[in-house]
């Protein structure tokens, strides 16, 4: 039996790390986040200025895809959270969920300004690394929520739309419940 692959993907500020951070030890299984990834990077060579966070970026889902492949090849299913972007991030995320039982959890607000606001108070509350450059992205978040750029990825998954307008609807448990009955549970 292949092993589940769980995406917990949406656009920055629609409670993606927040969900995963739930589901994960629901269904006992090792939890992958870019942003993580990416704050390590930053401490270690140096957090970016403007010009040198791409590179970050694509280093950070360079990383994040190598593990999450090591992962599924010896059998072990795995949560990775991160807000892959359709139309860029397939080409990169669909090997992956061809060796694994691929289920999407995307999270969204009703209102695309709901998103935004939630980034941009988060970035002033200083809750993220530094180097992430919050105050910088918010233009190109409000161009993305517009393009549909943070849709689900077009993989072969399963997708469930969890609406984080007013905490997590569906719930976590029925989440769960059916990401768990992929995992054998």
């Amino acid at each position: 039996m292949k092993p589940l692959l769980v995406l917990v993907c949406g656009a920055p500020g629609a409670g993606k790390s927040t969900l995963a951070k739930e589901l994960a030890p629901r269904l006992g299984l090792p939890l992958l986040m870019r942003d993580e990834l990416q704050e390590v990077l930053y401490d270690t060579i140096g957090a970016p200025d403007e010009a040198a966070k791409p590179g970050y970026g694509r280093a950070s889902y360079e990383l994040l895809y190598a593990v999450a492949r090591r992962l599924l090849e010896a059998g072990v299913g795995v949560v990775v959270e991160s807000n892959f972007m359709r139309g860029w991030a397939e080409p990169q995320v669909a090997p992956l969920a061809e060796r694994a039982r691929t289920v999407m959890v995307h999270c969204a607000t009703r209102e695309p300004e709901e998103t935004v606001r939630r980034y941009v108070e988060r970035a002033e509350r200083g809750e993220r690394h530094p180097g992430h450059l919050d105050a910088t992205v918010v233009g190109r978040l409000r161009e993305g929520l517009a393009a549909g750029r943070y849709e689900p990825m077009e993989i072969p998954a399963e997708v469930i739309r969890v609406d984080t307008s007013e905490g997590c609807v569906p719930g976590v448990e029925e989440i769960v419940g059916v990401t768990g009955g992929l995992h054998g549970e």
